[in-house]
């Protein structure tokens, strides 16, 4: 099976019906491909604000040095410990700007891409391989998240990484390969936590092929594996596990098991089929665009219509590269270790092998319909969607380059309170400690230099004036002078909510001016 489709008369004769040249698929491949490219640097350079997530990362990274990382992280993160590494870097070499904290994940985005378009030109007929690069280089998640501070984006990287060597051993069976993989294990463990579940089902899908494999081969397959298990248990028990105090501990699985319930199996078993369903339906498989409650049905049904596609044909190994990494990640589910479906971020690692599976069962439709005419059409009028959709995402980006209203008014209320700042004012924050404020607030606050206490500080008595700052979720009342100080200057702002399910923040800052 390769879809392919072939010219039956010369452009210069082509009539209406005759069937659309491959030039055409071509040229549309390389317009998607240089759109979903264009979509990334959009994103990256327009600099989209930091949002709650990424600061409460961040702070702990602006707050520690590189050995205080391997420690459990305040607000309840983790994360593995080369990306945090390579995030303290950024701040320490090129400061706070979204531009500096985006650049590794965006880099690392890149590299996924380009390996993982290597790897579909190098292993896959022409449409199938037009298909899978098409549909990954312009679905939403791999770009959001190659622009985030977050380890998503490595996540993507590794899950490329470990299938592209391993289609390349089972292509030519050179040691080279799981050499290859062997060197990549400990840093991929190092920088993705599910990195490990691909990593086990290349295992795996390697395995039978070390019967009639030489002793030279079969060294470097246990080589492997040792590696891969000594660095994950290394990173989980002397960082992972340090990342949290055993209360601290049993917070934060509380809180993710909480954060994350649609992503666990229910207790009852009999609710596993409808949950598994809407697993498979909904955001997981959002590629290249999809939604829950069953929005992302198409890719789904084109995901079994390729598996049915490759086990058919016979290429059980690369069926089962793609499908294992699913049943590791829906183990460690059952084992409340890792949370399965319900968001495309949290399962980005399984992008590649959705897109591959999706793009072997629209080559498999096309095959189904006997007219060329017909097929040939088909054919480009689904890669001019895919291109339209990056279009339409770089224009979107364009239009409004931040993830909410909330991220952005935030930015603007901290940087507009900074300019009004005078050198040598303090600000003190009328709160009892840095956790009851939003995390994007204090990232902005804390990066623009300003002078920061807490309310139970003092103001000594060569301050001339200071600053005065309270958010809640209540408008607040009228401004009240202190013994001794006056006001001079007054302002509130509303800043929306993230979401439906959070309270707007109201925010008052008063400047003191001692009488």
């Amino acid at each position: 099976m390769d879809a392919t489709l072939t010219e039956t008369a010369p452009a210069t004769q082509r009539s209406d019906s005759a069937p659309i040249g491959p030039h055409w698929v071509r040229w549309t491949i390389v317009a998607t491909i240089a759109v979903g490219l264009a979509w990334r640097f959009v994103r990256y350079f327009e600099q989209f604000p930091i949002w709650g997530d990424e600061a409460m990362l961040l702070l702990n990274i602006l707050d520690r040095d590189y050995l205080g990382l391997t420690e459990h992280l305040r607000y309840a993160q983790v994360a593995p410990l080369l990306f945090l590494w390579l995030e303290k870097s950024a701040l320490l070499l090129f400061g706070p700007a979204e531009w500096s904290v985006h650049l590794f994940p965006f880099v690392a985005g890149l590299g996924a891409f380009a390996i993982y378009w290597h790897t579909c030109r190098t292993h896959f007929a022409p449409a199938v391989a037009g298909f899978a690069i098409c549909i990954l280089v312009v679905a939403y998640y791999p770009i959001r998240h190659a622009c985030e501070v977050k380890p998503y984006a490595f996540d993507l990287f590794y899950s490329v990484a470990f299938a592209s060597l391993t289609l390349a051993y089972l292509r030519d069976r050179q040691s080279r390969w799981l050499i290859a993989l062997t060197c990549v294990a400990p840093i991929a463990v190092f920088s993705s936590y599910p990195s490990v579940f691909v990593a086990g089902a290349v295992s795996l899908v390697l395995l039978p092929r070390m019967r009639e494999a030489a002793w030279s081969k079969r060294g470097w397959y246990v080589a492997f594996n040792i590696v891969l298990l000594g660095s994950f248990l290394v990173h989980y028990g002397l960082i992972g596990h340090q990342q949290a105090d055993p209360e601290e501990a049993q917070r934060v699985r509380e809180f993710l098991r909480n954060y994350w319930k649609d992503a666990f199996p229910p207790d009852n078993f009999v609710l596993w089929p409808i949950w598994l369903l809407k697993v498979f339906t909904g955001n997981m498989l959002a590629y290249p665009m999809g939604a829950k409650n069953g929005g992302s049905i198409a890719t789904f049904v084109w995901v079994l219509i390729g598996s049915w596609s490759l086990w058919r044909s016979g290429r059980r190994s690369l069926l089962a590269l793609c499908w294992l990494p699913f049943g590791l990640n829906l183990i460690a589910a059952i084992l409340n270790k890792y949370p399965f479906g319900d968001s495309a971020r949290i399962t980005l690692h399984l992008a590649p092998f959705i897109c591959i599976l999706m793009a072997h069962g629209i080559a498999q439709t096309l095959d189904w319909i006997a007219n060329p005419v017909a097929r040939a059409r088909l054919h480009l009028s689904l890669h001019a969607i895919l291109l339209g959709l990056g279009v339409l995402g770089v224009v979107r980006d364009l239009r409004t380059p931040f993830k909410t209203v909330h991220d952005r008014e935030v930015r603007q209320l901290a940087h507009d309170i900074g300019k009004q700042v005078a050198p040598g004012e303090p600000i003190v924050i009328e709160h009892p400690r840095d956790e009851d404020l939003l995390a994007e607030f204090l990232w902005y606050l804390r990066t623009q230099s300003l002078e920061l206490r807490w309310q139970p500080d003092r103001i000594d008595e060569s301050t001339a004036s200071y600053w005065r700052i309270q958010c809640s979720n209540q408008p607040p009342g009228p401004a009240e002078p202190t013994a001794g100080w006056a006001i001079t200057q007054s302002e509130v702002r509303l800043v929306p909510p993230e979401n439906d399910k959070m309270a707007p923040m109201y925010c008052r800052w008063v400047r003191m001016v001692r009488r």
